[in-house]
């Protein structure tokens, strides 16, 4: 609560019963009695009788490992269990044990990818729920798609979400931020005949290099992603944010749960992460 604003604490009941069990050792004491259960130490080697602490389940490799099974999961299109593995891993962060500064910024980058997937990703399932009758509603998808290729993504999945925004502003004749989608979509190589067809409809974009329609974004101004309003919040407008995932949010959501995260108080002032001895000498 005090380093990363935790205020839902139900969805780590599973992370913390699976923690808790893989610090102890089960053995046979002797015949027809119940198991002795052993907590070993992972400083057992300098800790006396009272200085040990408990070994740790999971170490960073692991989620790293677990990253990659999310990723092809978002490869697959299977969204929503990509969703939850992030987040998983996410939760898992504040519950491990590193040794050095490295292994500090490799947790905290850990952080960041799973926050730009899950806020890209919510955003695409949402995107794809609306409705498209009316020409508002096809303007909101378009924006929509077309903030999602500001997630900090894999050059596999910024290739897919380019094509897609690339073929809604097609569709609704804003032919000159599609140009600037199809530049974008060439410039990370995607397969022939991706390219080929990118670079097709780039031509056509060029001869017209006009908006038909205002929309909600401007490509040339960085901006965050609201991860509740999935709006554009620019540079220099104010901005709450999550204390452990820091995914950004307009200030009227101050106060509220996380929608990244869900278990963190969105803008609550804490003193951070600190998963490493050396961040408390």
């Amino acid at each position: 609560h005090d380093q990363v604003g935790m205020v839902n604490f139900e969805p780590f009941k599973a992370i913390f019963l699976q923690t808790y069990s893989g610090s102890r050792t089960c053995y046979q004491g002797l015949p027809s009695l119940p198991p002795l259960f052993g907590f070993p130490h992972r400083n057992w080697k300098e800790a006396g009788a009272r200085g040990g602490v408990p070994a740790i389940g999971v170490k960073l490799n692991d989620l790293v490992q677990r990253l990659q099974t999310a990723y092809q999961m978002t490869t697959q299109g299977k969204f929503q269990e990509a969703i939850d593995r992030f987040r998983s891993i996410l939760l898992t962060v504040p519950l491990l044990v590193v040794e050095n500064k490295q292994e500090i910024a490799e947790a905290q980058q850990l952080l960041e990818i799973c926050r730009e997937y899950i806020v890209g990703l919510s955003m695409e399932l949402q995107r794809k729920e609306m409705p498209k009758s009316t020409l508002d509603e096809q303007k909101r998808i378009a924006e929509m798609a077309a903030y999602f290729t500001h997630c900090n993504l894999q050059p596999v999945h910024l290739i897919l979400t380019l094509r897609t925004a690339l073929n809604l502003f097609f569709k609704l004749k804003n032919y000159k931020t599609a140009a600037s989608f199809a530049r974008r979509l060439l410039e990370l190589g995607p397969r022939p005949e991706v390219s080929q067809q990118t670079r097709k409809i780039l031509a056509a974009c060029e001869k017209t290099p006009t908006d038909t329609h205002q929309l909600n974004y401007d490509e040339h101004n960085p901006f965050d992603i609201c991860a509740a309003s999935y709006t554009p919040i620019y540079r220099g407008k104010p901005v709450v944010k999550c204390p452990l995932s820091g995914a950004c949010y307009q200030p009227d959501h101050k106060g509220q749960t996380c929608r990244v995260t869900q278990v963190t108080e969105i803008g609550k002032d804490c003193i951070g992460l600190r998963i490493s001895p050396i961040q408390f000498r």
